[in-house]
Formats: structure tokens, C-alpha cells, sequence
């Protein structure tokens, strides 16, 4: 993984410095305000809230947003054409744009200001009510300064959110748009890999999915969302290794919840819990799409090695907690399974092994029997703790 799949860094960071000028502009202006006023009323309360629609709203974002809303959408363009021509696949971008390409810009550009007239009114608000909260306490101009900043600097970093946000989603409306024109089924998601990247987007990175499909997720996922989507032609070692651990995910997902549901001490043959997940995985939408014709072979072999892999790596108690806690704490058996081949040992008892690590985006505590190597017991920890507990255990 990349920290950019989109190769557009310099080009958002511009964007959101252009666009967190406009309440920079609206302080400035109001603390200019209050400083020469000789009273503060409600008319300079009015003269703030235009202000604001002057050098915050939808006019004054509109040539701005018009500007990259167009840059964004020509190198979502030209992502595209590259990925397509590593499969051959030629497509030129025109130096004049298609009425088609207008049309979508043009709703991706209101969509913008939207969000713009959403925040402007927002800042209006937020001003108004500090203004006159600070003068019923009777405060000095320079205490009301302080309000004032402290609104606006709300304001710059929500601007900037917008637009590190949207230019992925014209981008990547763009990247889709020439696909589809050359007649590409299937894309694959491509996300960010660096610290900032959320586990959303760390269980979305490379999993394959249908245009046809209008539920099927494209990024942005959420606000300063970085990932993209590239077109899947052939179906090479690395789709199918995507498809292999997302069809694994959803295999996992369905044995801990069937053997999850056994009551402690009760014994279940394995051959009726692969029958539970055989079907269950036959009948599951997405197990469904990714296999088509071939769901009901794969269903039954992976339903084989999904019991086999749970017999050999989780005590039934490690099953339960993964069914019963992991699910609210947001991670699966899957990635206890990552932690018990990669973490790192942080305590070596007489009949316990101590883990700790990290698995797609979420770090994790697990006790791993000398005995039989299964995972005892597991629980989530934070990122500090991890560290703490790896520099203990290096000192």
C-alpha cells in the first residue's frame, strides 16, 4: 500500500490552503469590526453574519471550487488511462471536456457548495451566539477577539476537511467514469497504508467489487478519506489472493457466530458445524458475487478448512469472547488469528504465551496456550499500550 494512491498530496494540500483562506478572511475582517466599533450591538452582530456570507459562502467559494473541482477530475481522468493502459487498454482525455463530463462536474461543483452554504451558515451562528454570549458576561473587545478565533479556526479546519474530501470524490468520480466507458465490470479498492488509515478503509484495501452493483462502496468511506478504486481486467494472483481473504473474512465471520453460539462444555461433531457453514456461506450475497458458478464448491472446501483452522488455532472460549466482545469492539477472529502468527511476544510464562500486535488497523492482546498453541483468551488495547508494553519488553 501507498500513503497516496492518488498521487495528489500537493494538489489537495493547495486546495484545503485556498479554502481555509475564507474564514481567515471572515477573522480578520470581524476583529476589524470589533476593534473600531464604538459599541457592540446587534447591528454589528448583523455586519458580522455578512461578513461571513461575503467572504465565506457560495459566491466567494464558487471560483474556487470551480477551479479544482476541474484540476481533480482531469487527474482522476488521467489515473484512470494509466491504469487502463497497463492492460492495453487505450483511452485519450480531449483537451475539451464531453457534455457528459460538464454535467457531472457540475453536480460534484454544487455539491461542494453546499457543503460551503452549510458551513458559512454554521459560522454565522456560532459568531452570533459568541458574540452575544461574551456580552452578556460583559466582556473587553479583546475577550470577544478570542471567540471570534476561536469559531473561525473551527471553520478553517472543517473547510479544509471539505476539501481534502470532496477532491477524492471527483477524482475517483472521474477514475470511474473512464472505466465504465470502456466497458470495465469490476474494481478493486485501493487504499492509503500509513498510521492515519482507519480501519474502514483497512478492511476495504483490495477487495474486489461490481460497477452493476449500486450498493457496492466506492471511497471516500469518510471526511479526508485518501483511497481510490483501479479497474480489474484479468483476474491475476492478486485478485484472487483479495478475493481469497475477503471470502476468508466472511467464512470466519459465519463459524464464530455458529460456534459461538454452543454453550461451554456442549459437543458439536465438526462435520454438522461445516454443514451450518457450508450453507450459510451459500446463501450469503456477497460470498455469492465474488464466486458466482463455483459458490457451492468453494463453500464446501472453505467451509472444511475454516472448522479445521478454528480446531487448531481458538479454545471455544476464544470463539465465544470473538463472537460476544470482538464484534462490539470492532474485530474478528481474523485478525486474533494475525496477531498469533506476527505479534510480538511480550511475556513468556511456564504455560502461556504472551502476544501483542497489530492487525489491520487494530491492536490486540492475546494468550496462547504452550500446550496446544490454540489462543486461550483475547482482548483489544490501545496503541499506547502496545507500544508500552513492546518497550518493556525490549528493555
Amino acid at each position: 500500500m501507498t500513503d497516496d494512491p492518488t498521487r495528489t498530496k500537493t494538489i489537495r494540500d493547495e486546495f484545503a490552503r485556498v479554502l481555509r483562506k475564507l474564514p481567515d478572511n471572515v477573522r480578520k475582517q470581524v476583529e476589524e469590526i470589533l476593534q473600531t466599533a464604538y459599541s457592540i450591538d446587534e447591528s454589528i452582530i448583523e455586519q458580522v453574519k455578512q461578513v461571513v456570507e461575503k467572504e465565506m459562502g457560495s459566491k466567494a467559494a464558487e471560483k474556487i471550487i470551480d477551479r479544482y473541482t476541474w484540476l481533480f477530475w482531469q487527474r482522476g481522468a488521467e489515473f484512470a488511462s494509466r491504469q487502463l493502459k497497463r492492460f492495453g487498454i487505450q483511452i485519450v482525455i480531449p483537451p475539451v471536456f464531453s457534455i457528459l463530463d460538464e454535467s457531472v462536474v457540475e453536480q460534484l461543483k454544487n455539491m461542494q457548495l453546499e457543503l460551503i452554504k452549510g458551513l458559512s451558515d454554521e459560522t454565522k451562528k456560532a459568531l452570533a451566539f459568541q458574540l452575544r454570549e461574551g456580552l452578556l458576561r460583559g466582556e473587553s473587545v479583546k475577550e470577544l477577539t478570542k471567540r471570534v478565533q476561536k469559531v473561525t479556526d473551527d471553520a478553517k479546519w472543517k473547510a479544509e476537511r471539505i476539501a481534502r474530501t470532496e477532491a477524492t470524490r471527483v477524482f475517483n468520480q472521474a477514475a470511474i467514469d473512464r472505466y465504465q466507458k470502456v466497458g470495465v465490470k469490476k474494481y478493486k479498492i485501493l487504499e492509503a497504508g500509513d498510521e492515519r488509515t482507519c480501519r474502514t478503509c483497512m478492511l476495504y484495501h483490495n477487495r474486489i467489487f461490481r460497477f452493476d452493483n449500486q450498493a457496492s462502496p466506492k471511497p471516500p468511506f469518510h471526511p479526508n478519506c485518501r483511497g481510490t478504486v483501479i479497474p480489474v481486467i484479468v483476474e491475476d494472483i492478486n485478485v484472487k489472493k483479495s478475493i481469497r481473504e475477503e471470502s476468508k473474512e466472511i467464512a470466519f465471520e459465519k463459524a464464530t457466530k455458529i460456534i459461538g453460539r454452543i454453550e461451554p462444555g456442549k459437543f458439536v461433531p465438526d462435520e454438522e458445524n461445516t454443514l451450518k457453514l457450508t450453507s450459510l456461506l451459500k446463501k450469503d450475497a456477497r460470498f455469492r458475487e465474488l464466486f458466482s458458478d463455483k459458490v457451492d464448491e468453494v463453500a464446501e472446501k472453505l467451509a472444511k478448512e475454516t472448522i479445521t483452522i478454528f480446531k487448531r488455532n481458538f479454545t471455544h472460549h476464544a470463539i465465544i469472547q470473538a463472537y460476544e466482545r470482538g464484534k462490539k469492539e470492532g474485530y474478528s477472529l481474523v485478525d486474533v488469528l494475525n496477531v498469533k502468527k506476527r505479534g510480538k511476544i511480550v511475556e513468556d510464562l511456564e504455560k502461556e504465551v504472551h502476544k501483542a500486535g497489530k492487525s489491520r488497523g487494530i491492536y490486540l492482546y492475546i494468550v496462547e496456550s504452550k500446550k496446544d498453541d490454540r489462543v486461550i483468551t483475547h482482548w483489544k488495547i490501545s496503541e499506547n499500550k502496545y507500544r508500552k508494553l513492546v518497550k518493556r519488553n525490549e528493555i
